[in-house]
């Protein structure tokens, strides 16, 4: 199976990949004089966000972030994300967010529009606020930052009125509570490397208060973070490892224990996330679930490597059980004769399908199992990705497509053990 980008959905289009045992390898072959440097966009933006110390109050609303994918100059990577207004009292109500962020080959940029908010009980309120941050490199490798875009409708701090631009960084007392910055911006901009942070309303809380509000609390409404760098490295690894994930209806569930690997590297060290266990009423239950990404970014070689491993897992009250899966995905890229690859595999332990003993530990990969009067069920799944180039190994998964005895509605997606990975290449220089 191949899908043509990272968020496509199932496809048979071709690619230019080579199966090599249970797993795949990919070789190509950059033009020789190629300087060993490659260009990450790090767009990322969300609507609003309430947190004191490391205690969230309220959790980002309509995140939207290309974190895992990396980019590619070849073919643009875009995502959105949307959410209804929030109300914990007296930090925030309303606020209705909708975000979005992209790259181009000579862009990234991340958008925040939040409506009808009110703030502090109503000592802020807004109508609409909007969040623009844009990173450039110009055709002689310079880095430009804009926040162009970036504005109030309807602001009112105080009884004070704000519509249109505001001057960065502009500082509000707030009497006997603290204080509020509008169109806070922090910057960053080298040779190598450009980022623009903005917070169009950020209020710190600095002393005790009537609202009952603890020192030290913080409320972000509007947020749009954009970046691009240069790596010293001849590839970019990118991805993701998850445990399970359940998409459709109202059964859905967000991904457990993810880890997302980050696009400059984590030099070598493992990011471990665990999660003792999971249970999904009437869907399925397991054991320990241990995500793992690393990646090694150096002027002479890139490589990677993103697990997923789960225990004791029990799908549908016995369908489906194993005693242990892990789905593994890997990348290198080496300078030089610039060797790229990209493996997959799986593994089972006691896997076993109700009504299909021919179903063991050793089946091939993608085997696809009909589950008479529910949908379909897939087995050591590897799907590839030609933009960017990348694979993805689920263990198990479940699509649902007929009415059932379970109840579950028809579109269900159950997803378990899920490990991405992609490579990102672009380079700057004469060739």
């Amino acid at each position: 199976m191949y899908r043509n980008t990272a968020t496509s959905g199932r496809s048979s289009s071709v690619g230019w990949f080579l199966t090599i045992g249970a797993g795949l390898a990919l070789a190509l072959l950059a033009p020789a004089g190629s300087f060993a440097q490659t260009l990450s966009y790090t767009p990322s933006a969300y609507g609003t966000y309430a947190f004191v110390g490391n205690t969230v109050l309220v959790s980002q609303t309509a995140p939207a972030s290309l974190a895992g994918l990396c980019g590619t100059s070849t073919e643009p990577l875009n995502t959105t994300g949307t959410a209804a207004g929030v109300t914990v009292l007296p930090l925030v109500s309303g606020g209705a967010a909708n975000t979005a962020v992209s790259d181009n080959e000579q862009q990234a940029q991340a958008q925040s529009s939040t409506a009808s908010i009110s703030l502090l009980a109503g000592l802020i309120t807004a109508s609409a606020i909007n969040a623009v941050s844009t990173t450039t490199i110009d055709n002689n490798g310079n880095f430009q930052l804009s926040s162009a875009g970036s504005n109030f409708s309807n602001l009112s701090v105080l009884g004070q009125n704000y519509n249109g631009p505001v001057a960065p960084n502009t500082r509000i007392n707030l009497p006997l509570l603290g204080y509020v910055v509008l169109n806070e911006q922090s910057s960053n901009i080298s040779a190598e490397n450009a980022t623009l942070t903005i917070n169009m309303v950020h209020v710190y809380v600095t002393v005790g208060n009537l609202l009952g509000l603890q020192v030290g609390t913080q409320i972000i409404v509007s947020s749009a973070s954009s970046g691009m760098y240069n790596v010293n490295a001849p590839g970019i690894i990118g991805g993701y490892s998850f445990g399970t994930q359940v998409s459709g209806g109202i059964l859905a569930s967000s991904p457990s224990a993810s880890e997302v690997l980050p696009c400059l590297g984590t030099g070598g060290n493992v990011l471990t996330n665990t999660q003792v266990s999971v249970n999904l009423p009437s869907i399925l239950t397991t054991g320990t679930l241990v995500d793992t990404v690393e990646s090694n970014l150096t002027p002479s070689y890139s490589s990677g490597q993103n697990t997923s491993t789960i225990q004791a897992l029990n799908l549908l009250n016995g369908l489906v059980t194993a005693s242990l899966l892990q789905a593994q995905v890997s990348a290198s890229i080496v300078d030089g004769y610039w060797n790229a690859t990209l493996t997959g595999q799986d593994s089972f332990v006691g896997i076993a399908v109700a009504g299909h003993p021919e179903i063991t530990d050793n089946i091939p990969d993608n085997t696809v199992v009909p589950i008479a009067g529910l949908g379909t069920l897939y087995l050591k799944e590897i799907i590839y990705y030609d933009a960017p180039s990348g694979i993805e190994v689920r263990s198990v998964e479940l699509v649902v497509n007929q009415v059932n005895i379970y109840g579950l509605p028809v579109g269900l997606d159950v997803i378990v053990g899920d490990a991405y990975i992609s490579l990102v290449q672009h380079y700057i220089g004469p060739s």
